[in-house]
Formats: C-alpha cells, structure tokens, sequence
C-alpha cells in the first residue's frame, strides 16, 4: 500500500454517480474512482488525472492533484458542492 494512500481529502468530494453519489474522502477512494471512470470509457483527461493520482508522493503533489480532480469533475458537471450559505447572516 502507497503512504499516500491515506492522504484525507478535506473537504471529501461528492460525486454524482450511479446509483447513489459517492464519497471520496481519501488519495485511494480518488484514485480507484477515477480508475473505475476509465474502465467505463471517460476522455483521455482523465487518464491523465489518473497518472497524477498514482504518481503522488508528497502531501503538496496531492493537495495539488485532488484540485486538479476537483476542476475536472466540476467541468464535467459531476461534483455536488456542498449546501453552503450565499451569504452570511449577522448574528446580534
């Protein structure tokens, strides 16, 4: 097992999938993803995240993978973001 296979993804990225969305909250839950996503046929792009995933070795080469993960998944219109307020409420 990879030391980085442990590496926390904070906050976990939730994915729309079938047939309930999907939680990837580690580098192994993103890296068996995204190797599930090439097996089902997705873009060459994602062989090339999948490259990166199975490459890390630090903790800046993941946090900077997982971004890249990130983009990818929001351009495909496959990331649920969080329910987060648009704007904050002033508390009296």
């Amino acid at each position: 097992m990879d030391d980085m296979d442990e590496f926390r993804i904070d906050p976990p990225l939730v994915v729309k999938d079938s047939p309930k969305p999907t939680r990837l909250a580690s580098l192994a839950d993103a890296r068996a993803f995204v190797n599930a996503g090439l097996r089902r046929g997705r873009p060459p792009t994602w062989r090339d995240i999948y490259r990166r995933l199975m490459a890390v070795r630090s903790e800046e080469e993941a946090d900077e993978t997982i971004g890249a993960l990130r983009e990818l998944l929001e351009l495909e219109d496959m990331l649920i973001l969080p329910d987060l307020p648009l704007t904050t409420q002033p508390h009296d």
